[in-house]
């Protein structure tokens, strides 16, 4: 590796030695001494559990509510369609009602036949 000349004063080159070219970069040790990865997960993991139980607890909150809404929906809908089908069977209740009554009352206004035991 070839270094460039550094001026400081004019007319004099100065070069840097050759242990400090030489000299390898150091990696940032950390006071663990585990692994990149390790430190980032020891630093990240702990922070992000309070975000994680919030946005779970959000989550099913918002979950259960939905299914409370959708479950009173429904309900309202079935009390809908039940009293639909009460007032359909009243007026079927009363249309037979009337048509008994008009058959009975013809009936009756006819002349009976004398029954004979023989």
């Amino acid at each position: 590796m070839r270094s460039l000349p550094l001026r400081l004063f004019p007319g004099v080159v100065h070069r840097p030695s050759a242990a400090v070219i030489r000299q390898p970069l150091q990696k940032k040790q950390y006071s663990t001494g585990n692994s990149r990865h390790a430190q980032w997960y020891s630093d990240i993991f702990p922070a992000m559990v309070p975000i994680f139980l919030l946005g779970s607890a959000v989550y099913l909150g918002l979950q259960l509510t939905h299914l409370k809404l959708s479950h009173e929906k429904t309900m309202e809908e079935a009390a809908t369609r039940v009293k639909q089908l009460e007032a359909e069977i009243e007026a079927l209740q009363a249309k037979y009602a009337d048509q008994n009554k008009n058959t009975f009352s013809e009936t009756k206004n006819a002349s009976p036949k004398p029954s004979r035991w023989w």
